[in-house]
């Protein structure tokens, strides 16, 4: 049994064993589509090294053969580019991957019937398949320095894959037309040595990747509210201390909000709750609309809510939350009642003595109590209560 004999039949079981994996990571993380797409790209190449098998033993010469081996190739690669493209944007189509493999497997199936040329053959498929992992590279990486551990695995196994891919396709094409000479043993030697623990090495850590996405799924479902999409309480008091603790040890400025939506159980009385749900949402989002990116919000109660602006100074929170105020009111809740609501808020700043959002929360409780009790739709400052 040759070494060529041996790598085709570790590839054979290692893409059966990848397609079985991938198809139970579908089933159990959620059904997301490219871990499907993926599962299919391991049967074909699971497919294609059983056929390339048959070819070694039985049929080493027969060119239209290898041509549909070369092409199964080419759509495994394309379809797992296609994965990672729908990984990165769920709506991403599979056609185009699906002509390009079309296309290249045509160049290959000319290359090997109509005009022979081994080295042109054994490229193609090759630099096909290095550029299928260069955009799937493209896709996983490309926000490469706030990606998760696994998402960095992935991306430096597909450009090692890649070049792997594109070296062979280098060594590939010097054959020349009959593929012989120290370039063939050159193609053959990184063949054996790279090509399968590249394959395999693909295959795990996308594996991985579909686990990582549902833990990540999973975490962002026990965080955030489903009604709004903001945080929830649990979500935003675990963002809410590391912001704090941040801010202490760099020495920067931070406020806490405390907002609660006035009379909202005459909303839910009067229109129902239907109503009360939008009015909720709304609510959310008029805040998202005026706060920056890097601060925090979140429902931490049935119509109350909590921010945490950063790097801001108490006084200047008060007049951020003015405008949040102000807009509130004058923006209706969408729909036929016109619903137009106000909220009252509590406002305070971080001082050196608090080590927990408990103390801010507690502070910026009791200036919002005095705002129900001035008259609501106010803001009110803790720091100026106790200067009163």
């Amino acid at each position: 049994m040759t070494a060529a004999v041996i790598i085709i039949i570790a590839l054979i079981f290692s893409a059966a064993m990848l397609t079985g994996v991938m198809l139970i990571a579908w089933r159990s993380f959620g059904r997301p589509r490219h871990a499907l797409v993926w599962a299919i790209a391991f049967a074909v190449a699971t497919v294609e090294w059983i056929a390339n098998l048959g070819l070694r033993i039985q049929a080493p010469d027969n060119a239209p053969l290898y041509a549909a081996i070369a092409g199964l190739g080419c759509l495994s690669n394309a379809l797992i580019a296609a994965g990672f493209a729908q990984r990165s944007r769920p709506d991403a189509a599979l056609t185009p991957y699906l002509l390009a493999a079309a296309v290249a497997a045509l160049l290959i199936a000319g290359a090997a019937t109509v005009v022979p040329h081994l080295g042109v053959r054994d490229a193609t498929g090759l630099l096909f398949g290095g550029t299928m992992m260069a955009i799937s590279t493209a896709h996983v990486g490309r926000r490469f320095r706030t990606a998760s551990l696994p998402e960095r695995s992935v991306t430096l196994m597909l450009m090692l894959f890649a070049l792997i891919d594109l070296a062979m396709a280098a060594a590939a094409f010097r054959q020349g037309v009959t593929g012989t000479g120290d370039p063939l043993q050159l193609y053959r030697t990184i063949l054996i040595l790279l090509y399968p623990p590249a394959f395999i090495g693909v295959g795990l850590f996308s594996v991985f990747l579909v686990a990582s996405d549902l833990a990540e799924t999973m975490r962002m479902l026990a965080t955030s509210d489903m009604l709004t999409g903001i945080y929830n309480r649990r979500g935003f008091e675990d963002s809410a201390e590391r912001a704090i603790r941040n801010a202490q040890r760099q020495r920067q400025p931070l406020a806490v909000v405390v907002a609660d939506i006035d009379r909202f159980k005459a909303i839910n009385d009067r229109y129902g709750h239907g109503v009360g749900d939008r009015a909720l949402r709304h609510f959310a989002g008029r805040i998202e609309r005026l706060v920056r990116r890097g601060d925090l919000i979140g429902r931490i109660g049935g119509e109350e809510f909590a921010l945490l602006l950063v790097n801001t100074r108490a006084q200047d929170a008060i007049e951020v939350v003015e405008r949040i105020r102000r807009d509130i009111a004058a923006m209706p809740v969408n729909g036929p009642d016109r619903i137009v609501m106000t909220a009252s808020f509590g406002v305070t700043g971080l001082r050196p003595g608090d080590i927990s959002l408990a103390s801010l929360l507690a502070r910026a409780d009791r200036a919002l109590y005095q705002s129900k009790i001035g008259g609501r739709d106010r803001v009110t400052s803790a720091e100026e209560l106790e200067d009163a």
